[in-house]
């Protein structure tokens, strides 16, 4: 099956073409929970055009609740639980190698109990007969049979002390599986202290997505709701700078209808030469599109444009459409992925 195409334009002429959509194979095509599409009616057709706040259900307004915190003290909510996010991974970077210490030393010191105890059994096979010395091993020793006590005597020798070896070494690997067992737990207290980071993050992301004065700021122009997307995106998947990195505002979007000049669209260049992105890249897009699919109503993503596809969380379950060919590779979204805000 063709990979899924989109389109680089913000123009809603191309909206609603009746072509089936055509997702990626095997993607996921999570839509929401905003309540079924309604049908196409005029009405319809001009709340397309029009910004609506990222809890609005497309079957009906909802009445605006007056937020019960500032938005900059949400935002240093955000900054300093972000703060600790990334400073529990660096931690954990640190607990993991510690876990896998533990248990590279568990696994040489078992490695070295093998060891010795072959040996003791090498050494219990030579004193099997004639007072504990092989009776192939009597050529080596020129028929003296001091010798041959001798030898015999140093084979007792050698299997008292690789036992008393094997011995201590059971010792080390029950230490060892101990610390690795201790190294294990912290991973996992680790990783428990970060998913009730993450969740604290997410419920803080919704409420500043959610926010109902999302005005355009400086330094970049951009809503509070679009410039978290932006920060999360890049998080998450880097910024890509080496193929053109993240585009938002600008003054002119360049097609009928647009969210850049509002400062409320980004782009995500998977590559900037102006020719078909490899494999590679064009994966990498899918996997931004459809993780911002997935998370669009937690964070107040309107619709997404990859490869001349278009997805829109108000549409319900209609999932991606096709958009008219607008002529070049940039145009049509073959090398970025386009995110548009409520």
């Amino acid at each position: 099956m063709e990979p899924c195409r989109s389109t680089g334009a913000d123009d809603f002429a191309d909206f609603w073409a009746p072509d089936p959509p055509c997702p990626r194979p095997g993607s996921r095509t999570r839509h929401g929970h905003r309540g079924a599409a309604a049908a196409v009616t005029t009405a319809a057709l001009l709340g397309a055009l029009l910004p609506v706040p990222a809890s609005a259900v497309p079957g009906g307004p909802v009445a605006p609740q007056e937020p019960t915190e500032s938005l900059d003290s949400l935002r240093e909510r955000s900054d300093r639980l972000s703060d600790e996010y990334n400073g529990e991974l660096r931690d954990m970077e640190d607990v993991l190698q510690d876990a896998e210490d533990a248990k590279e030393r568990a696994d040489q010191t078992r490695e070295k109990v093998e060891e010795a105890r072959e040996q003791v059994e090498q050494l219990a096979v030579a004193s099997y007969t004639n007072g504990g010395i092989d009776p192939a091993m009597v050529l080596f020793v020129d028929n003296s049979p001091q010798e041959t006590i001798d030898r015999a005597s140093l084979i007792g020798h050698l299997s008292s002390s690789n036992q008393d070896k094997i011995e201590q070494l059971q010792q080390a690997v029950s230490r060892n599986e101990k610390a690795q067992e201790n190294a294990d737990e912290k991973v996992q207290q680790a990783e428990d202290d970060l998913d009730e980071l993450e969740e604290q993050r997410e419920e803080v992301q919704g409420l500043i997505a959610d926010y109902p004065e999302q005005e355009m700021e400086p330094p970049d122009n951009l809503t509070p709701r679009t410039r978290q997307m932006r920060e999360i995106i890049i998080e998450k998947f880097g910024e890509n700078e080496e193929h053109g990195g993240v585009g938002c505002y600008r003054p002119d979007g360049g097609y009928v209808v647009g969210e850049h000049p509002k400062g409320r669209a980004c782009d995500f260049m998977v590559d900037d030469n102006g020719r078909m992105p490899s494999q590679e890249q064009i994966d990498h897009g899918y996997e931004i599109a459809e993780w911002a699919q997935e998370n669009a109503e937690r964070l107040g993503i309107m619709y997404i444009i990859y490869r001349q596809k278009i997805w829109d969380i108000r549409r319900g379950d209609e999932g991606w459409r096709d958009m008219s060919d607008r002529g070049s590779i940039t145009e049509n979204h073959f090398d970025h992925v386009h995110i548009s805000m409520f």
